[in-house]
Protein backbone atom coordinates (compact mmCIF):
# COMPACT_ATOMS: atom_id res chain seq x y z
CA UNK A 1 0.00 0.00 0.00
CA UNK A 2 1.18 3.66 -0.43
CA UNK A 3 1.97 5.23 2.01
CA UNK A 4 0.42 9.03 2.53
CA UNK A 5 1.46 11.71 4.24
CA UNK A 6 -0.78 11.65 6.95
CA UNK A 7 0.51 8.03 7.41
CA UNK A 8 4.09 9.57 7.79
CA UNK A 9 3.06 12.04 10.19
CA UNK A 10 1.38 9.83 12.48
CA UNK A 11 4.00 7.26 12.63
CA UNK A 12 6.22 10.19 13.08
CA UNK A 13 4.12 11.50 15.89
CA UNK A 14 4.14 7.86 17.07
CA UNK A 15 8.10 8.10 17.58
CA UNK A 16 8.40 11.50 18.88
CA UNK A 17 5.90 10.47 21.40
CA UNK A 18 8.08 7.19 22.67
CA UNK A 19 10.98 8.89 22.70
CA UNK A 20 9.36 11.74 25.11
CA UNK A 21 8.03 8.57 27.09
CA UNK A 22 11.64 7.20 27.16
CA UNK A 23 13.39 10.50 28.39
CA UNK A 24 10.63 10.62 31.32
CA UNK A 25 11.49 7.20 32.45
CA UNK A 26 15.11 7.89 31.90
CA UNK A 27 15.00 10.93 34.13
CA UNK A 28 12.75 9.50 36.37
CA UNK A 29 15.19 6.24 36.48
CA UNK A 30 17.98 8.62 36.97
CA UNK A 31 16.80 11.07 39.68
CA UNK A 32 19.30 10.15 42.29
CA UNK A 33 21.86 9.62 39.30
CA UNK A 34 25.27 10.91 41.15
CA UNK A 35 27.51 13.07 38.75
CA UNK A 36 30.12 11.85 40.81
CA UNK A 37 32.91 9.73 38.77
CA UNK A 38 30.09 8.51 36.32
CA UNK A 39 28.70 6.14 38.90
CA UNK A 40 25.01 5.97 39.74
CA UNK A 41 24.12 6.31 43.04
CA UNK A 42 20.60 6.92 45.14
CA UNK A 43 21.88 9.92 46.59
CA UNK A 44 25.16 11.45 47.18
CA UNK A 45 25.52 10.86 50.58
CA UNK A 46 23.03 9.01 53.23
CA UNK A 47 23.70 10.06 56.61
CA UNK A 48 22.58 7.57 59.32
CA UNK A 49 20.77 8.89 62.74
CA UNK A 50 18.82 12.24 62.74
CA UNK A 51 20.84 13.39 66.78
CA UNK A 52 22.09 17.15 66.49
CA UNK A 53 25.55 15.76 64.83
CA UNK A 54 23.41 14.06 62.22
CA UNK A 55 21.67 16.88 61.30
CA UNK A 56 24.05 19.16 60.93
CA UNK A 57 26.29 16.89 58.72
CA UNK A 58 23.04 16.83 56.35
CA UNK A 59 22.39 20.49 56.49
CA UNK A 60 25.79 21.05 55.74
CA UNK A 61 26.21 18.80 53.13
CA UNK A 62 23.03 19.90 51.24
CA UNK A 63 24.68 23.61 51.69
CA UNK A 64 27.45 22.49 49.11
CA UNK A 65 25.10 21.15 46.50
CA UNK A 66 25.06 17.23 47.06
CA UNK A 67 21.89 14.85 47.50
CA UNK A 68 21.46 13.28 50.91
CA UNK A 69 19.27 11.08 52.32
CA UNK A 70 19.07 11.71 56.34
CA UNK A 71 17.71 8.03 58.14
CA UNK A 72 17.00 7.49 61.39
CA UNK A 73 15.41 4.44 63.36
CA UNK A 74 12.88 6.67 65.57
CA UNK A 75 9.73 8.64 64.50
CA UNK A 76 10.93 11.84 65.24
CA UNK A 77 13.98 14.03 64.93
CA UNK A 78 16.47 14.98 67.50
CA UNK A 79 17.89 11.48 68.32
CA UNK A 80 18.99 11.24 72.42
CA UNK A 81 19.01 15.22 72.93
CA UNK A 82 14.53 15.04 72.37
CA UNK A 83 14.26 11.28 73.12
CA UNK A 84 16.46 11.63 76.47
CA UNK A 85 15.40 14.71 77.34
CA UNK A 86 18.53 16.04 77.60
CA UNK A 87 17.55 19.92 77.81
CA UNK A 88 20.94 21.41 78.60
CA UNK A 89 23.97 21.83 76.21
CA UNK A 90 27.31 21.36 77.92
CA UNK A 91 28.47 25.28 76.22
CA UNK A 92 32.25 25.61 74.74
CA UNK A 93 33.97 28.69 75.24
CA UNK A 94 37.88 30.22 74.96
CA UNK A 95 39.66 31.95 77.69
CA UNK A 96 38.48 35.02 76.37
CA UNK A 97 34.56 33.95 76.42
CA UNK A 98 34.31 33.78 72.46
CA UNK A 99 31.94 30.86 71.65
CA UNK A 100 33.78 27.76 70.11
CA UNK A 101 31.41 25.90 68.21
CA UNK A 102 29.99 28.34 66.17
CA UNK A 103 27.94 27.68 62.53
CA UNK A 104 25.21 25.72 61.98
CA UNK A 105 25.34 24.83 66.28
CA UNK A 106 24.89 28.58 66.52
CA UNK A 107 22.00 28.40 63.97
CA UNK A 108 20.17 26.07 66.46
CA UNK A 109 21.46 27.65 69.06
CA UNK A 110 19.78 30.86 68.52
CA UNK A 111 16.25 29.17 68.20
CA UNK A 112 16.08 27.92 71.76
CA UNK A 113 15.73 29.75 75.10
CA UNK A 114 18.77 29.43 76.48
CA UNK A 115 21.02 26.75 77.87
CA UNK A 116 18.44 25.02 78.68
CA UNK A 117 15.60 24.86 76.49
CA UNK A 118 12.34 23.26 76.10
CA UNK A 119 12.25 20.19 74.35
CA UNK A 120 9.68 20.59 72.05
CA UNK A 121 11.35 23.79 70.90
CA UNK A 122 14.58 21.69 70.09
CA UNK A 123 12.57 19.60 67.75
CA UNK A 124 10.82 21.99 66.56
CA UNK A 125 13.92 24.37 65.56
CA UNK A 126 15.61 20.58 63.91
CA UNK A 127 12.97 20.41 61.93
CA UNK A 128 13.02 23.67 60.67
CA UNK A 129 16.63 23.20 59.20
CA UNK A 130 16.44 19.99 57.73
CA UNK A 131 13.13 21.57 55.98
CA UNK A 132 14.62 24.63 54.89
CA UNK A 133 17.00 22.39 52.98
CA UNK A 134 15.64 21.28 49.70
CA UNK A 135 18.15 18.71 48.48
CA UNK A 136 17.48 16.69 52.15
CA UNK A 137 15.10 13.14 51.87
CA UNK A 138 14.37 12.45 55.62
CA UNK A 139 13.06 9.41 56.05
CA UNK A 140 11.92 8.30 60.10
CA UNK A 141 10.80 5.02 61.46
CA UNK A 142 13.76 2.91 58.96
CA UNK A 143 16.25 1.02 60.86
CA UNK A 144 19.10 -0.26 59.51
CA UNK A 145 19.11 -3.96 59.21
CA UNK A 146 23.03 -4.76 57.21
CA UNK A 147 25.76 -2.52 55.95
CA UNK A 148 27.02 -3.95 52.17
CA UNK A 149 31.03 -3.35 52.31
CA UNK A 150 33.06 -3.97 49.08
CA UNK A 151 37.13 -3.70 50.08
CA UNK A 152 37.81 -0.08 51.92
CA UNK A 153 34.41 1.41 50.88
CA UNK A 154 30.60 1.14 52.10
CA UNK A 155 28.84 0.66 49.14
CA UNK A 156 25.24 0.40 50.28
CA UNK A 157 23.06 0.79 53.14
CA UNK A 158 20.05 -2.37 53.87
CA UNK A 159 17.19 -1.33 55.88
CA UNK A 160 14.63 -3.50 57.65
CA UNK A 161 12.42 -3.57 54.88
CA UNK A 162 14.57 -5.13 52.41
CA UNK A 163 15.39 -2.00 50.39
CA UNK A 164 19.09 -1.32 49.36
CA UNK A 165 20.08 2.40 49.48
CA UNK A 166 23.48 3.01 47.77
CA UNK A 167 25.65 6.74 47.86
CA UNK A 168 28.41 7.78 46.85
CA UNK A 169 29.74 8.82 50.78
CA UNK A 170 28.26 7.61 54.20
CA UNK A 171 28.20 9.51 57.82
CA UNK A 172 27.66 7.64 60.63
CA UNK A 173 25.86 10.17 63.33
CA UNK A 174 24.29 6.72 65.85
CA UNK A 175 24.74 7.53 69.43
CA UNK A 176 26.89 3.96 69.40
CA UNK A 177 28.18 4.05 65.51
CA UNK A 178 26.44 1.40 64.83
CA UNK A 179 26.86 1.24 61.04
CA UNK A 180 30.59 1.98 60.97
CA UNK A 181 30.84 -1.20 63.43
CA UNK A 182 28.33 -3.30 60.95
CA UNK A 183 31.19 -2.24 58.48
CA UNK A 184 34.03 -3.38 60.32
CA UNK A 185 35.98 -0.51 61.50
CA UNK A 186 37.54 -1.23 64.87
CA UNK A 187 36.46 0.18 67.89
CA UNK A 188 37.41 0.38 71.55
CA UNK A 189 34.60 -0.37 74.30
CA UNK A 190 33.90 2.04 77.02
CA UNK A 191 37.24 2.15 79.17
CA UNK A 192 38.92 -0.55 77.31
CA UNK A 193 41.81 1.57 76.00
CA UNK A 194 42.39 2.32 79.74
CA UNK A 195 42.50 -1.50 80.39
CA UNK A 196 39.23 -1.29 82.59
CA UNK A 197 35.72 -3.29 81.60
CA UNK A 198 34.40 -0.52 83.23
CA UNK A 199 32.07 2.23 81.29
CA UNK A 200 30.21 5.58 82.38
CA UNK A 201 26.91 5.56 83.99
CA UNK A 202 23.74 5.56 82.13
CA UNK A 203 21.06 8.04 83.17
CA UNK A 204 17.09 8.12 82.90
CA UNK A 205 16.18 11.67 82.98
CA UNK A 206 12.96 12.16 85.26
CA UNK A 207 10.13 14.83 84.48
CA UNK A 208 8.87 16.26 87.57
CA UNK A 209 5.52 18.67 88.18
CA UNK A 210 4.95 20.64 90.96
CA UNK A 211 8.19 21.91 91.37
CA UNK A 212 8.78 25.62 92.82
CA UNK A 213 11.55 26.97 90.71
CA UNK A 214 11.57 30.15 92.36
CA UNK A 215 12.11 28.62 95.60
CA UNK A 216 14.55 26.02 94.58
CA UNK A 217 17.06 28.52 92.22
CA UNK A 218 16.83 31.26 95.62
CA UNK A 219 18.05 28.25 97.74
CA UNK A 220 21.22 27.25 94.94
CA UNK A 221 21.93 30.98 94.84
CA UNK A 222 22.16 31.25 98.11
CA UNK A 223 23.84 28.35 99.44
CA UNK A 224 27.29 27.66 100.04
CA UNK A 225 28.46 25.29 97.95
CA UNK A 226 30.89 27.09 94.78
CA UNK A 227 29.90 24.66 92.67
CA UNK A 228 25.76 24.50 92.72
CA UNK A 229 23.91 27.71 91.30
CA UNK A 230 21.24 28.89 88.89
CA UNK A 231 20.41 30.83 85.93
CA UNK A 232 17.42 31.23 83.85
CA UNK A 233 15.84 28.04 83.02
CA UNK A 234 18.89 26.44 84.34
CA UNK A 235 19.84 25.27 87.73
CA UNK A 236 22.58 22.86 89.69
CA UNK A 237 23.02 21.34 92.87
CA UNK A 238 22.35 19.54 96.05
CA UNK A 239 25.02 17.44 95.80
CA UNK A 240 25.40 16.56 99.50
CA UNK A 241 21.85 16.41 100.20
CA UNK A 242 21.30 14.20 97.08
CA UNK A 243 24.25 12.09 98.19
CA UNK A 244 22.30 10.74 101.61
CA UNK A 245 19.81 9.09 99.09
CA UNK A 246 19.85 5.01 99.57
CA UNK A 247 18.80 3.70 95.86
CA UNK A 248 16.17 0.45 96.69
CA UNK A 249 18.29 -1.35 93.36
CA UNK A 250 21.93 -1.62 94.46
CA UNK A 251 23.22 -0.60 91.46
CA UNK A 252 21.98 2.87 91.37
CA UNK A 253 22.71 5.97 92.91
CA UNK A 254 21.69 9.43 92.41
CA UNK A 255 24.21 12.64 92.23
CA UNK A 256 23.63 16.27 92.63
CA UNK A 257 20.95 17.31 90.07
CA UNK A 258 21.17 19.04 86.82
CA UNK A 259 17.79 20.89 86.13
CA UNK A 260 15.75 22.48 83.60
CA UNK A 261 12.63 24.34 83.39
CA UNK A 262 10.25 23.12 80.55
CA UNK A 263 7.86 25.82 78.99
CA UNK A 264 4.74 23.81 80.96
CA UNK A 265 6.46 24.78 84.47
CA UNK A 266 7.41 21.19 84.68
CA UNK A 267 11.02 20.41 85.32
CA UNK A 268 13.70 18.07 83.72
CA UNK A 269 16.33 16.36 86.38
CA UNK A 270 19.56 14.71 84.71
CA UNK A 271 20.64 12.91 88.33
CA UNK A 272 19.80 9.34 88.28
CA UNK A 273 23.28 6.82 87.55
CA UNK A 274 22.29 3.21 86.48
CA UNK A 275 25.23 0.82 86.88
CA UNK A 276 25.36 -2.56 85.68
CA UNK A 277 24.04 -2.06 81.97
CA UNK A 278 25.77 -3.11 78.59
CA UNK A 279 24.27 -0.54 76.56
CA UNK A 280 24.90 -2.27 73.26
CA UNK A 281 23.05 -5.18 74.76
CA UNK A 282 18.90 -4.30 74.06
CA UNK A 283 18.01 -6.34 76.84
CA UNK A 284 19.91 -5.04 79.50
CA UNK A 285 18.66 -1.61 78.09
CA UNK A 286 15.28 -2.71 78.70
CA UNK A 287 16.04 -3.73 82.41
CA UNK A 288 17.86 -0.67 83.03
CA UNK A 289 14.79 1.41 81.72
CA UNK A 290 12.79 -0.81 84.18
CA UNK A 291 15.08 -0.28 86.93
CA UNK A 292 15.13 3.33 86.62
CA UNK A 293 11.73 3.68 86.21
CA UNK A 294 11.07 1.85 89.75
CA UNK A 295 13.51 3.96 91.28
CA UNK A 296 12.35 7.56 90.42
CA UNK A 297 9.01 7.51 92.18
CA UNK A 298 11.68 6.82 95.73
CA UNK A 299 13.83 9.78 94.34
CA UNK A 300 10.95 11.76 93.78
CA UNK A 301 9.94 10.98 97.55
CA UNK A 302 13.51 11.77 98.72
CA UNK A 303 13.12 15.19 97.04
CA UNK A 304 9.62 15.97 98.69
CA UNK A 305 10.81 15.64 101.65
CA UNK A 306 14.79 16.89 101.72
CA UNK A 307 15.02 19.60 99.18
CA UNK A 308 13.52 23.08 98.99
CA UNK A 309 11.03 24.13 96.07
CA UNK A 310 10.19 20.18 95.96
CA UNK A 311 7.53 20.09 98.68
CA UNK A 312 4.49 19.70 96.49
CA UNK A 313 6.50 17.77 93.31
CA UNK A 314 5.40 14.94 92.08
CA UNK A 315 6.87 12.59 88.91
CA UNK A 316 5.63 13.65 85.94
CA UNK A 317 6.60 11.19 83.14
CA UNK A 318 10.41 9.91 82.70
CA UNK A 319 12.06 10.06 79.30
CA UNK A 320 11.54 7.24 76.19
CA UNK A 321 14.86 7.15 76.07
CA UNK A 322 18.06 6.23 78.35
CA UNK A 323 21.06 8.66 78.50
CA UNK A 324 23.49 6.25 77.61
CA UNK A 325 27.33 8.36 77.55
CA UNK A 326 29.30 5.19 76.58
CA UNK A 327 29.87 2.52 74.34
CA UNK A 328 32.24 2.34 71.14
CA UNK A 329 35.25 4.80 70.82
CA UNK A 330 36.48 4.49 66.61
CA UNK A 331 40.08 3.49 65.92
CA UNK A 332 40.51 6.37 63.76
CA UNK A 333 43.70 7.91 61.70
CA UNK A 334 44.07 9.86 65.11
CA UNK A 335 42.72 9.01 68.30
CA UNK A 336 42.22 12.54 70.60
CA UNK A 337 44.02 12.20 73.86
CA UNK A 338 43.74 13.51 77.23
CA UNK A 339 47.01 15.19 76.67
CA UNK A 340 45.60 17.01 73.60
CA UNK A 341 43.23 18.29 75.20
CA UNK A 342 44.39 19.64 78.44
CA UNK A 343 48.27 20.68 76.99
CA UNK A 344 45.80 22.41 74.57
CA UNK A 345 46.74 21.01 71.05
CA UNK A 346 46.40 23.45 68.04
CA UNK A 347 46.10 20.10 64.92
CA UNK A 348 46.64 21.28 61.54
CA UNK A 349 44.04 19.88 60.63
CA UNK A 350 41.63 20.67 62.80
CA UNK A 351 37.98 20.95 61.76
CA UNK A 352 36.25 22.10 65.61
CA UNK A 353 37.25 23.64 68.82
CA UNK A 354 36.25 22.17 72.32
CA UNK A 355 36.72 23.06 76.01
CA UNK A 356 34.42 21.89 78.08
CA UNK A 357 35.53 20.32 81.29
CA UNK A 358 37.10 16.71 81.02
CA UNK A 359 33.63 15.11 83.19
CA UNK A 360 33.79 11.38 83.53
CA UNK A 361 30.39 10.39 85.27
CA UNK A 362 30.37 7.44 87.93
CA UNK A 363 31.31 4.21 86.38
CA UNK A 364 29.85 2.02 89.40
CA UNK A 365 29.39 2.29 93.30
CA UNK A 366 32.78 2.35 94.51
CA UNK A 367 33.28 5.53 92.34
CA UNK A 368 32.19 8.82 92.15
CA UNK A 369 33.62 9.92 88.91
CA UNK A 370 36.12 13.04 88.34
CA UNK A 371 36.80 15.66 86.35
CA UNK A 372 40.39 15.00 84.90
CA UNK A 373 40.60 19.25 83.68
CA UNK A 374 39.41 22.17 82.44
CA UNK A 375 40.88 22.56 78.98
CA UNK A 376 41.60 26.04 78.37
CA UNK A 377 40.72 24.85 75.03
CA UNK A 378 41.39 22.50 72.29
CA UNK A 379 41.56 21.32 68.84
CA UNK A 380 39.78 18.18 66.87
CA UNK A 381 41.85 16.60 63.84
CA UNK A 382 39.82 15.96 60.36
CA UNK A 383 41.56 12.55 61.26
CA UNK A 384 39.40 11.55 63.96
CA UNK A 385 35.94 11.56 61.91
CA UNK A 386 38.18 8.90 59.30
CA UNK A 387 38.32 4.98 60.31
CA UNK A 388 41.19 3.06 59.69
CA UNK A 389 39.65 0.73 57.36
CA UNK A 390 37.44 2.84 55.55
CA UNK A 391 37.64 5.53 52.81
CA UNK A 392 34.26 6.58 52.18
CA UNK A 393 32.72 6.93 55.71
CA UNK A 394 33.19 9.40 58.13
CA UNK A 395 31.94 8.87 62.12
CA UNK A 396 30.50 11.96 64.08
CA UNK A 397 29.65 12.53 67.59
CA UNK A 398 29.96 10.29 70.73
CA UNK A 399 31.35 7.29 68.86
CA UNK A 400 34.60 9.11 67.06
CA UNK A 401 37.84 8.67 67.70
CA UNK A 402 38.59 9.57 70.65
CA UNK A 403 39.81 8.39 73.79
CA UNK A 404 37.77 7.69 76.96
CA UNK A 405 39.23 10.44 78.79
CA UNK A 406 39.12 12.67 76.05
CA UNK A 407 35.61 11.71 75.02
CA UNK A 408 34.07 13.27 78.65
CA UNK A 409 34.99 16.59 76.86
CA UNK A 410 34.62 16.07 73.14
CA UNK A 411 31.17 13.93 73.39
CA UNK A 412 29.30 16.96 74.61
CA UNK A 413 26.39 18.16 71.76
CA UNK A 414 27.71 21.48 69.78
CA UNK A 415 31.30 20.04 69.66
CA UNK A 416 29.59 17.00 68.08
CA UNK A 417 27.59 19.46 65.74
CA UNK A 418 30.88 21.16 64.86
CA UNK A 419 32.13 17.81 63.41
CA UNK A 420 29.01 16.99 61.65
CA UNK A 421 29.34 19.93 59.83
CA UNK A 422 32.47 19.70 58.88
CA UNK A 423 32.07 16.04 57.86
CA UNK A 424 29.01 17.27 55.32
CA UNK A 425 31.92 19.58 53.63
CA UNK A 426 34.47 17.46 53.51
CA UNK A 427 32.03 14.72 51.83
CA UNK A 428 31.31 17.26 49.21
CA UNK A 429 34.90 18.65 49.08
CA UNK A 430 35.76 14.56 48.57
CA UNK A 431 33.56 14.16 45.68
CA UNK A 432 34.93 17.44 44.22
CA UNK A 433 38.15 16.45 44.35
CA UNK A 434 37.46 13.10 43.35
CA UNK A 435 39.60 11.79 46.32
CA UNK A 436 38.13 9.61 49.36
CA UNK A 437 38.55 10.78 52.99
CA UNK A 438 41.75 8.85 53.35
CA UNK A 439 43.58 11.10 50.47
CA UNK A 440 41.71 14.09 51.97
CA UNK A 441 43.09 13.45 55.23
CA UNK A 442 46.79 13.73 54.19
CA UNK A 443 46.48 16.41 51.73
CA UNK A 444 47.34 19.89 53.34
CA UNK A 445 45.84 22.06 50.46
CA UNK A 446 42.39 20.34 50.80
CA UNK A 447 41.99 20.18 54.36
CA UNK A 448 43.05 24.16 54.18
CA UNK A 449 40.09 24.12 51.76
CA UNK A 450 37.83 22.47 53.92
CA UNK A 451 38.61 24.79 56.34
CA UNK A 452 38.16 27.69 54.45
CA UNK A 453 34.77 26.31 53.34
CA UNK A 454 33.84 25.70 57.25
CA UNK A 455 34.75 29.16 58.05
CA UNK A 456 33.16 30.82 55.51
CA UNK A 457 29.79 28.95 56.70
CA UNK A 458 30.39 30.24 60.04
CA UNK A 459 32.82 27.97 62.07
CA UNK A 460 35.16 29.25 64.52
CA UNK A 461 38.49 27.83 63.46
CA UNK A 462 40.91 29.90 64.72
CA UNK A 463 45.05 29.24 65.57
CA UNK A 464 46.21 29.19 69.19
CA UNK A 465 48.93 28.75 71.53
CA UNK A 466 48.21 28.41 75.16
CA UNK A 467 50.65 27.74 77.74
CA UNK A 468 49.37 24.80 79.99
CA UNK A 469 49.42 23.87 83.54
CA UNK A 470 52.36 22.53 85.04
CA UNK A 471 53.78 22.89 81.76
CA UNK A 472 58.45 22.73 82.18
CA UNK A 473 57.25 21.56 85.89
CA UNK A 474 59.76 18.96 87.30
CA UNK A 475 56.70 16.50 88.24
CA UNK A 476 54.95 17.22 85.29
CA UNK A 477 55.86 13.33 83.09
CA UNK A 478 54.70 12.03 86.41
CA UNK A 479 51.29 13.88 86.37
CA UNK A 480 51.27 13.03 82.37
CA UNK A 481 51.83 9.60 82.91
CA UNK A 482 49.32 9.04 85.75
CA UNK A 483 46.69 11.48 84.51
CA UNK A 484 46.81 9.19 81.13
CA UNK A 485 45.20 6.35 83.03
CA UNK A 486 42.84 8.34 85.09
CA UNK A 487 44.60 7.84 87.93
CA UNK A 488 45.47 11.68 88.82
CA UNK A 489 43.13 14.76 88.16
CA UNK A 490 43.62 18.37 88.21
CA UNK A 491 39.78 19.10 88.43
CA UNK A 492 37.66 22.53 87.21
CA UNK A 493 40.71 24.68 88.06
CA UNK A 494 43.70 21.96 86.74
CA UNK A 495 44.86 22.65 90.29
CA UNK A 496 46.90 19.55 90.79
CA UNK A 497 48.20 20.51 94.70
CA UNK A 498 51.39 18.59 94.14
CA UNK A 499 52.41 20.75 97.49
CA UNK A 500 49.46 19.77 99.34
CA UNK A 501 49.86 16.33 101.29
CA UNK A 502 48.66 13.34 100.00
CA UNK A 503 45.41 11.10 101.30
CA UNK A 504 45.09 8.00 102.29
CA UNK A 505 42.28 7.54 99.34
CA UNK A 506 45.24 9.09 96.80
CA UNK A 507 47.72 6.68 97.15
CA UNK A 508 45.04 4.07 96.48
CA UNK A 509 43.63 5.41 93.62
CA UNK A 510 47.37 4.89 92.53
CA UNK A 511 48.48 1.63 93.07
CA UNK A 512 44.88 -0.39 93.14
CA UNK A 513 43.95 1.46 89.18
CA UNK A 514 47.83 1.35 88.45
CA UNK A 515 47.69 -2.55 88.98
CA UNK A 516 44.17 -2.43 87.45
CA UNK A 517 44.77 -0.70 84.03
CA UNK A 518 48.46 -0.89 83.73
CA UNK A 519 49.86 -3.89 85.16
CA UNK A 520 46.66 -6.09 84.52
CA UNK A 521 45.65 -7.15 87.38
CA UNK A 522 49.08 -9.27 87.63
CA UNK A 523 49.61 -8.20 91.47
CA UNK A 524 46.44 -7.80 93.49
CA UNK A 525 45.97 -4.82 96.25
CA UNK A 526 44.85 -6.16 99.47
CA UNK A 527 45.00 -3.09 101.25
CA UNK A 528 42.66 -0.31 100.05
CA UNK A 529 41.16 3.11 101.51
CA UNK A 530 38.65 5.98 100.49
CA UNK A 531 39.72 8.02 103.76
CA UNK A 532 41.06 11.55 103.29
CA UNK A 533 43.09 11.82 106.60
CA UNK A 534 46.93 13.11 105.16
CA UNK A 535 49.29 9.74 104.55
CA UNK A 536 53.10 9.11 106.64
CA UNK A 537 55.40 7.03 105.32
CA UNK A 538 53.95 3.82 107.05
CA UNK A 539 50.64 4.49 105.43
CA UNK A 540 52.58 4.17 102.27
CA UNK A 541 54.51 0.85 103.54
CA UNK A 542 50.98 -0.47 104.48
CA UNK A 543 49.64 -0.17 100.78
CA UNK A 544 52.67 -1.49 99.68
CA UNK A 545 53.39 -4.46 101.58
CA UNK A 546 49.32 -5.13 100.66
CA UNK A 547 50.11 -6.04 96.80
CA UNK A 548 50.35 -9.53 96.48
CA UNK A 549 52.98 -11.28 95.09
CA UNK A 550 55.62 -8.08 95.10
CA UNK A 551 58.95 -8.94 96.44
CA UNK A 552 59.73 -5.71 98.16
CA UNK A 553 62.87 -6.61 98.86
CA UNK A 554 63.95 -7.12 94.97
CA UNK A 555 62.49 -4.01 93.96
CA UNK A 556 64.33 -2.10 96.54
CA UNK A 557 62.10 -0.55 98.17
CA UNK A 558 64.29 0.93 101.70
CA UNK A 559 66.74 2.42 98.81
CA UNK A 560 63.69 4.71 97.08
CA UNK A 561 63.04 5.35 100.36
CA UNK A 562 65.67 6.28 101.27
CA UNK A 563 66.48 8.11 98.04
CA UNK A 564 63.00 10.46 98.52
CA UNK A 565 63.68 11.27 102.09
CA UNK A 566 60.72 9.52 103.22
CA UNK A 567 61.24 9.59 106.98
CA UNK A 568 59.02 8.04 109.69
CA UNK A 569 56.42 10.38 110.46
CA UNK A 570 56.85 13.02 107.11
CA UNK A 571 54.00 14.59 106.33
CA UNK A 572 53.77 12.84 102.25
CA UNK A 573 53.29 15.63 99.65
CA UNK A 574 50.88 14.49 96.71
CA UNK A 575 53.45 15.86 93.77
CA UNK A 576 56.71 13.72 95.48
CA UNK A 577 54.14 10.90 96.49
CA UNK A 578 53.02 10.48 92.94
CA UNK A 579 56.64 10.42 91.96
CA UNK A 580 57.25 7.94 94.54
CA UNK A 581 54.79 5.53 93.18
CA UNK A 582 54.94 5.75 89.71
CA UNK A 583 58.76 4.66 89.66
CA UNK A 584 57.79 1.96 92.39
CA UNK A 585 55.08 0.67 90.12
CA UNK A 586 57.26 0.74 87.25
CA UNK A 587 59.63 -1.76 88.33
CA UNK A 588 57.26 -3.66 89.78
CA UNK A 589 56.31 -4.11 85.96
CA UNK A 590 59.77 -4.89 84.53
Amino acid sequence: MKRTGRTRLKKGKTVFLVLILILVLLSFGLAHFSRWRGFSYDYDLVVVGSDPEGIAAAVSAARNGLDVLLVDRRDEVGGLLTRGRLNTLDMNYDPDGNLLTRGIFLEFFRGLEGVSFDVDTAKRVLEEMLAGEKNITLRLEQKIEGVVREKDRVSAILLENGERITAARFIDATQDADVAAEAGAGFTLGMEDLGTGRRQAVTLVLELGGVDWEALTKALVNDSDEHSGASGTSAWGFLEEMRDYRAHDPQIRSRGLNMGLQKSGNVLINAMHIFDVDALDPESRERAMARGQKEAEFIVRFMRENLPGFEQAFLAATAPELYVRETRHLNGLYRLTIDDLLEYRNFWDKIALGSYPVDIQATAMDDWGAVVGNPAMYSIPFRCLVPVELTNLLVVGRGASYDSLAHGSARVVPVGMATGEAAGVAAALSLEKKVNFHELSGNKELVASLQERLQTQGAYLRDFEIPHTLEGHPLYPVIRELRSYGLVTGRYDNDYRLEKPIELRDISIVVDGYLERVLSNKFQARNLSQEQSEAVPEDLLWFLEGIEGADLDALGLDELLIEYNFYPDKILLRGETFAFLLEFLQRLGE
